[in-house]
């Protein structure tokens, strides 16, 4: 049985990077499915075809949460409609602008089961984010040194704990 829960959309306030994404697959050990909006003309079709998978997986959204797209009001609304979870990603100078905070509000506005919101990049400072007051899963840093291992690895921990640890296939 194939459901929302089983996938996770990934957004950011510009637009998921191609790499973040494969990262964050790559971390999770799920499968990466094209990002959308491929079509925008069908994005209900899109999504379904997503709920279709029968394997845990991720999704990038291109654009911008905010972005129109008739007939909804904008992405956030059809993620919302959908109920499919989603991870907020910011870089740290989207989270030191503001953007991460608005980013949550738009998502909590159209009721977007929003997973939590992941730091990429930057200095991950915990004491702070704590004091946020937003939903905050971990960094996924850039580098590959013990630090940055113990970093991605308590992030798949904490997003493993909200969405199920789920292996490909």
């Amino acid at each position: 049985m194939t459901s929302a829960a089983s996938g996770l959309v990934l957004v950011s306030p510009g637009g998921v990077p191609a790499a973040l994404a494969d990262r964050l697959a790559a971390l999770l050990e799920r499968r990466l499915l094209p990002p959308l909006p491929a079509d925008a003309e069908a994005p209900d079709q899109q999504l379904q075809a997503s709920l279709g998978c029968a394997w845990a997986w991720l999704q990038p959204l291109a654009v911008p949460p905010a972005q129109d797209l008739p007939p909804a009001s904008c992405w956030a609304e059809l993620l919302g409609a959908w109920r499919l979870p989603t991870c907020l990603l910011v870089s740290e100078a989207e989270r030191c602008d503001g953007q991460a905070r608005s980013q949550v509000i738009l998502l909590q506005h159209y009721r977007v089961p929003l997973v939590g919101v992941v730091q990429c990049g930057g200095t991950w400072r915990p004491e702070e984010r704590r004091r946020d007051g937003l939903p905050w899963l971990g960094s996924l840093p850039d580098g590959t040194s013990d630090p940055a291992i113990e970093e991605q690895l308590h992030l798949k921990h904490c997003l493993e704990s909200r969405l199920g640890p789920t292996r490909l296939e």
